[in-house]
């Protein structure tokens, strides 16, 4: 299984995203990254509110899905937000509820069994997909640990800059 991580980092006013994909062992496949984005005055008078989530998401969040070369089954994110910019993007979060199986919670969110609780997934993700992952959590996959380092990995490029 190959997974993708996406994340958007605002930093010291400075926007970055990246993109890291890994095998089932966690093993780096491919990086992608934006070099840090600084609106001007000008941009944030003129978006207001939206400029955080349109620079989030159809600037940084697009423009790497699109530059991915590696075939995922899976883009996790830890922002809602970022949902809306492909379908292969899925939010993960973690749930203190106990479960033994995949739970349907609704049409595009599910509950998965994660170590003493469980994963709550939401995107367009396909049962087969589901079971698959599934396996891998059995078999002791730190699904979160990959997001570490690309948050670090952020913080190291827009220091740099």
């Amino acid at each position: 299984m190959v997974i993708g991580y996406v994340a958007v980092e605002k930093l010291n006013g400075k926007f970055i995203g990246g993109l890291l994909v890994v095998d089932g062992r966690g093993i780096p496949q491919e990086f992608k990254y934006t070099e840090p984005i600084v609106p001007n005055e000008l941009q944030r008078i003129l978006y207001g509110k939206s400029l955080d989530v349109f620079l989030k998401t159809e600037i940084i969040a697009a423009t790497l899905v699109k530059k991915l070369e590696k075939a995922v089954d899976f883009i996790f994110t830890k922002d809602l937000e970022l949902l809306e910019v492909d379908q292969r993007i899925v939010f993960l979060s973690e749930r203190r509820e106990e479960i033994r199986e995949v739970r349907k919670i609704s049409e595009e969110e599910y509950l998965v069994p994660y170590k003493e609780g469980a994963l709550r997934i939401i995107g367009k993700v396909s049962l087969d997909k589901l079971k698959k992952l599934s396996e891998l959590l059995d078999e002791g996959l730190d699904i979160f640990e990959p997001f570490e380092r690309l948050e670090r990995a952020l913080e190291y490029l827009c220091s740099g800059t």
